[in-house]
């Protein structure tokens, strides 16, 4: 959903739709069908946002076949969808991290993601978002690892550059900061990429995560500001009733603060949906499309809240 704020900031707010992940074009098409667009029509609205995540394989067959990715945009179209993130944090299954950044395949899956999300873009949307993982695990990275990240980053960096100039698209990676990895904080994600291009790298971040660290939300938005890096993506925004603390708060002061100008972004607002895989939440198509219009409808009742009104 579009949402935008009186001074004409454009919000995107979708649902991350690896909770129904596809290995082939077939299916992800008839994911599309047989979930997005229920959740779009018990929200009562004509275009939705939808976050994909796109296996490597097919992402390399969509790179590879254009009329494939020309298929791929006409069903989003067709179904009232549209596209402005991918998840790239997966591998070969979404839930596992995959390569991490001293490898080569995770620049090619990453590249590829950004042309095809350059391709995906509706018309009057100039930026597109990437979550990707946090360089590595930390136990796992020996000193000579980081020389080679970095040579990857701004490789990187320069082939987004060449995106921008010939498709007037700005496709930013976002680090999104986990325990245990190279970037585990934020602070550590705005030292380590965001001084290679803060243009197009930047930070995804997890709502859920900095909801439960008192300290962290402002301490967050604050290095933000002052290293004038981009939030690429805000992340894992749920409910999560009875579960573990809200989000509403971090939502609130993350866009307070994007929307002041105060931290610059894409204003991308991604509604985390893993936990609805868990045996007992969700039985059947039916259920998991009213869990994901309920999550989606309490996200978009906060953002309103603040002031935000539906565009169209």
């Amino acid at each position: 959903m579009r949402l935008r704020h009186d001074d004409g900031t454009l919000v995107h707010l979708a649902y991350n739709a690896g909770v129904h992940p596809a290995e082939d074009l077939e299916n992800l098409i008839a994911h599309l069908t047989r979930y997005a667009v229920p959740v779009r029509k018990r929200l009562g609205v004509e275009r939705m946002g939808i976050g994909l995540w796109l296996s490597p394989t097919v992402a390399d067959h969509l790179t590879a076949d254009r009329i494939e990715l020309v298929r791929l945009r006409r069903s989003l179209e067709e179904r009232g969808l549209e596209v402005v993130s991918l998840n790239g944090t997966g591998g070969r299954n979404q839930d596992v991290p995959g390569p991490d950044w001293a490898k080569p395949e995770r620049y090619r899956y990453t590249m590829a993601l950004a042309k095809i999300l350059a391709f995906l873009l509706p018309e009057d949307v100039r930026f597109g978002s990437i979550s990707t993982i946090p360089i590595g695990w930390r136990r796992d990275w020996p000193a000579d690892l980081h020389s080679i990240a970095t040579r990857r980053l701004e490789r990187l960096a320069r082939e987004l550059r060449g995106i921008y100039s010939t498709t007037g698209k700005t496709i930013r990676v976002g680090f999104e900061p986990w325990p245990g990895c190279v970037l585990e904080t934020t602070e550590q994600a705005l030292e380590r990429v965001c001084g290679i291009d803060s243009e197009h790298l930047g930070v995804c971040l997890d709502a859920c995560h900095l909801a439960c660290d008192a300290g962290e939300p402002g301490a967050a938005l604050k290095g933000l500001a002052e290293a004038g890096a981009p939030v690429v993506k805000l992340g894992h925004v749920h409910n999560h009733t009875g579960e573990t603390p809200g989000t509403g708060g971090v939502l609130q002061d993350t866009l307070t603060a994007m929307l002041s100008g105060a931290v610059s972004g894409s204003a991308h607002i991604e509604v985390e949906t893993h936990n609805l895989l868990v045996p007992g939440r969700a039985k059947g198509p039916g259920a998991l499309v009213s869990m994901l219009a309920e999550e989606l409808a309490w996200a978009r009742t906060n953002l309103t809240s603040l002031g935000l009104q539906l565009a169209a």
